[in-house]
């Protein structure tokens, strides 16, 4: 091949580079218009996923989940959501134990800073303690839980039952609503 055929080939490639890259260029403009109109396709979609987070090098919390669908695209309302399941490891600071929490799936909502549990609820503390129920809200800013479904609380012995509750994410200050279940009563001395 001569020098002239190398030089005229070359030019055929950059041209064909250049039209490529600007209808390429025009498919993307419809690609992100497409994409802003239809706002309910989530950004990404992630398997088997894994978040660890640490906090002065110590690992805080552990977060898997099947498939994470994540909706952070949204103007208004961004969130992730777990459509299969949800396992959450927090590590306590002062202690080797941990908190954890399990869902049959899951919202994670940006603003405001809420988690939403739904199905198969449960949280089991570090110190034998656990709550079960079917939904769940959990102010993750403050470590706040509540929620209106039937619920079942366990600690130090006792088994008590509620439909509603209120309580901080160690269960101390726990309050349910409509309870039955056995308690420990302390009797007053005079």
């Amino acid at each position: 091949m001569t020098n002239q055929n190398k030089i005229t080939l070359q030019s055929i490639v950059v041209i064909l580079l250049i039209t490529m890259l600007f209808s390429c260029s025009k498919n993307i403009e419809e690609v992100h218009k497409l994409y802003q109109e239809n706002e309910d396709i989530p950004m990404s979609e992630t398997k088997n996923f894994e978040l660890t987070y640490t906090l002065n090098g110590k690992r805080a919390l552990k977060l898997t989940a099947p498939i994470m669908i994540d909706y952070s695209n949204q103007k208004d309302f961004e969130y992730q959501y777990f459509p299969q399941s949800l396992r959450i490891e927090m590590y306590n600071k002062n202690t080797r134990g941990k908190t954890i929490i399990t869902a049959d799936k899951a919202y994670i909502y940006k603003n405001p800073d809420l988690s939403e549990l739904i199905g198969h609820v449960h949280i089991k503390g570090a110190d034998g303690s656990s709550l079960q129920t079917s939904h769940l809200f959990w102010d993750t800013a403050n470590k706040h839980i509540f929620g209106e479904a039937h619920t079942i609380l366990k600690q130090k012995g006792e088994e008590i039952e509620g439909y509603g509750f209120d309580s901080s994410l160690d269960f101390k200050n726990a309050r349910l609503n409509k309870i039955s279940g056995k308690m420990r009563l302390k009797q007053d001395a005079k």
